[in-house]
């Protein structure tokens, strides 16, 4: 049972984790992520 608790625990620092690195550093604006050098969305 102790494993099973400290398995979930670890999914949701994971989850925890991995959601404040999208939020903060991997997201761009829309302009920015979309546009190349020979074309603009």
């Amino acid at each position: 049972m102790k494993a099973f608790f400290l398995g979930i625990l670890t999914a949701v620092l994971l989850a925890v984790g991995s959601a404040v690195v999208l939020q903060g550093y991997v997201q761009k604006p829309v302009t920015e992520a979309f546009s190349t050098s020979s074309v603009r969305i």
